[in-house]
């Protein structure tokens, strides 16, 4: 028999908790299968197809390779213009 208390023992905790598991290739294999099946239907809209080309976009400007050739691109145009500035300093401090 228990002593009676003034103070609430702690007791363990139970918890109805049930992991929600997440598998990305079946997500975009469901995503691709309906957009197959409503391709097939004719019911693809033309907002859902500019949205998909600016997905396969959006993965492109995000390659490593177009980054590299954006920054050499800017490097490049960033050498011309302090290269125009030293020409033109030179040509105003020789006339």
């Amino acid at each position: 028999m228990r002593i009676p208390s003034m103070f609430k023992t702690p007791r363990h905790r139970t918890f109805d908790y049930k992991p929600i598991i997440y598998d990305e290739q079946k997500e975009k294999k469901r995503k691709l299968d309906e957009l197959v099946e409503a391709q097939k239907k004719g019911e693809l809209s033309d907002e859902v197809r500019q949205a998909r080309i600016r997905k396969i976009l959006g993965h492109r400007m995000s390659d490593p390779r177009f980054d590299r050739k954006r920054q050499s691109l800017n490097q490049m145009m960033r050498l011309i213009a302090i290269m125009a500035v030293l020409f033109g300093l030179f040509w105003f401090l020789l006339s």
